[in-house]
């Protein structure tokens, strides 16, 4: 190696894993298949995480290319996945994804259980019911379903009831909905413009998916495959971090880093004084990534994979940060910049569509070798560009 720090060099390679040092000319579905899916999430505040994580990705990358791979194309997916938030995730993974994770725990329960809870000859009727109904029929909202189905009245009392904790109003195609999303037998299909983007929704039938790829697959396979992929996509990590990114209990998952071990799909690495691991397919990048420094800059979401577990972002990065996801004012959403491998700050910004200003609430540059360095500022100049902004303001 050169005279670079085991710890650059190792940072460069996660970097590199990433889809980070430099933009990407691969295609959508590629690039999510290899960090292990785009969190959905629905915080208005400037670009959606989704559209941030690929804008730091891909080449050339505009909002339209991610719809249409996703709505048009079913080339990704939206489905639960890790910790049973929503993620884009490749249609040929899918269901790979819901065997390792159908029995993650989060608030109280699981998919598996779930859907176990409400399984009984009238639910499972209710489904062949509601999948008769839907069947032809083109991307809908939820309102549009009931109001196909002639059913509209019983379900605006069925909401109203739910918000006054009175159920009793629910009937079995009601869950039946709700089961059939989950399944993703109903899939999102398209998303309304506006603030919240309402979701569409079809049979997957009607899209031609009569049965999802990799159907079947067995639990543990499926497990070690999406272990092996998260570690492939790091390039360097340890299973405590892969738990906190998956919901899956660490002593269920170090299992699967032992196995890789020992089929040497996976080998050991100091970082500091901890035990970490490399992915093979990464270990030629160990001395690439000595001889060369990226010195492009990202501006990463708070949502993004990549900065999502902070123990493991403070163990290689020397990088931590906080945001405010609840409050309605003074909600703080930094976008933390990396250059190249370095996290040097962070700005916290807010997009205001209707006037088309980008504004600058906070800069915080903490290294200060990085003050005037210009590629922060085209970086956010092209972000503003991103988001249609016509004017940057900073306060």
């Amino acid at each position: 190696m050169s005279n670079k720090t085991c710890d650059e060099v190792i940072r460069n390679v996660i970097i590199s894993s990433q889809h980070l040092d430099k933009r990407s000319s691969s295609s959508i579905e590629h690039i999510v298949s290899d960090i292990c899916g785009l969190q959905y999430d629905p915080n208005p505040t400037i670009h959606l995480n989704h559209y941030m994580m690929l804008w730091n990705r891909k080449k050339d990358f505009v909002v339209e290319d991610l719809d249409a791979a996703a709505y048009k194309e079913f080339k990704i997916t939206e489905a639960f996945a890790f910790k049973r938030n929503m993620f884009f995730v490749p249609t040929n993974e899918f269901a790979i994804y819901r065997a390792a994770l159908k029995d993650v725990v989060r608030w109280g329960s699981s998919d598996e259980s779930w859907l176990a809870a409400a399984n009984s000859p009238s639910d499972l009727a209710a489904e062949e019911e509601l999948k008769k109904g839907l069947k032809d029929q083109p991307g809908m909202t939820t309102n549009q379903i009931w109001e196909c189905l002639h059913l509209s009245d019983e379900w605006d009392a069925y909401v109203k009831g739910r918000r006054a904790g009175d159920l009793s109003f629910e009937l079995p195609i009601f869950r039946a909905f709700y089961r059939l999303k989950r399944k993703t037998d109903l899939v999102t299909c398209g998303r309304n413009p506006g603030t919240f983007k309402e979701p569409l929704y079809i049979l997957k039938e009607n899209i031609g998916i009569n049965e999802w790829p990799n159907s079947g697959i067995d639990k543990n396979d499926a497990r070690a495959y999406i272990i092996e992929k998260l570690i492939s996509s790091f390039g360097v990590t340890y299973p405590v971090h892969i738990s906190h990114i998956t919901g899956i209990p660490t002593a269920e998952v170090t299992p699967f880093f032992s196995i890789l071990e020992q089929e040497q799909k996976i080998s050991p690495v100091k970082v500091g004084k901890k035990l970490c691991y490399i992915h093979s397919s990464k270990i030629d990048l160990l001395d690439k990534c000595a001889d060369q420094d990226s010195e492009e800059v990202r501006l990463i979401s708070p949502m993004d994979i990549l900065v999502r577990d902070q123990t493991w972002l403070k163990t290689f990065f020397d990088y931590s940060y906080t945001f405010e996801y609840f409050k309605k004012k003074g909600m703080k959403w930094p976008l933390s910049i990396l250059v190249g491998n370095r996290f040097v700050g962070y700005f916290d910004c807010k997009m205001e569509w209707r006037t088309k200003r980008f504004i600058i609430k906070e800069k915080n540059i903490f290294d200060s070798a990085f003050n005037d360095y210009k590629g922060i500022e085209l970086a956010l100049q092209d972000l503003a560009a991103f988001h249609g902004a016509e004017k940057i303001v900073e306060k």
